[in-house]
């Protein structure tokens, strides 16, 4: 009679976790849809591109009065080229704010791409911040491990759109670590600053022969790896 009982109980434990799981997995996929959905219609309504007459060059401008319609904690671009990164960057009242929010402020497992919220939003930190998830199925920060990989090879451009400027970061280092809080440093001393690059530079899985001005500023791009405990961290310097 016991162990009815017990194998019972445990086939009803067994149902809860199975019922629990299929409601994540069901969550997960209809957020992913509707934020698929979401970021196609923005891409339509914000981005604008065009070709400079004389050198053929593709020009892309950001509407960031629709996206301040949209949301106001919206203040930069970060596009990488030969990837999915092709975002808003957000910067909430805290610093985990957008940690599961979309752009719109609704639950969302992806989340989106953002800094911290005592970051300077024209990027004059000697090192600005930028987090984002790594999800399955390419999205948000994901992208981040072709750089590890190396399948992008070794001159890499981070462009950032803000509406004073667009600025172009060349990655200089690219590694994974354990979450700490010495990566995340955003003002150095000159000796300090010298220091982290190079020690970056020593880290990196890949060697971009990346010439570095120690006196321009930074970006530091963050997401986690496949085992969600360590973090792929990808720097990369300013050059224009």
């Amino acid at each position: 009679m016991k162990n009815k009982i017990l194998i019972n109980i445990i086939f009803i434990i067994f149902i809860c976790v199975f019922l629990y799981s299929g409601y994540n997995v069901f969550i997960w996929f209809k957020s992913d849809i509707e934020t698929k959905k979401l970021e196609e219609g923005l891409y339509v309504d914000v981005i604008t591109k065009e070709k400079e007459p004389e050198t053929g060059e593709e020009i892309i401008s950001i509407g960031f009065d629709k996206l301040k319609e949209i949301n106001p904690d919206i203040f930069a671009w970060i596009i990488i080229d030969n990837t999915y990164i092709n975002y808003p960057i957000l910067q909430g009242p805290t610093d985990e704010y957008y940690l599961r929010k979309d752009i719109y402020k609704k639950y969302s497992v992806a989340g989106s791409i953002f800094v911290y919220s005592n970051a300077n939003k024209d990027f004059l930190d000697e090192n600005t911040i930028i987090y984002g998830h790594n999800m399955k199925n390419d999205r948000m920060f994901s992208n981040l491990h072709k750089i590890y990989n190396g399948d992008l090879g070794t001159n890499i451009d981070i462009r950032i759109y803000t509406e004073n400027k667009t600025s172009i970061y060349k990655v200089f280092s690219c590694y994974i670590d354990e979450p700490n809080l010495e990566v995340i440093k955003n003002s150095f001393t000159e000796e300090e600053k010298k220091n982290y690059i190079d020690r970056a530079i020593s880290k990196s899985n890949i060697k971009f022969n990346q010439k570095i001005n120690y006196e321009n500023k930074m970006i530091t791009l963050i997401t986690c790896d496949t085992t969600n405990k360590k973090r792929v961290i990808v720097h990369a310097i300013e050059i224009n």
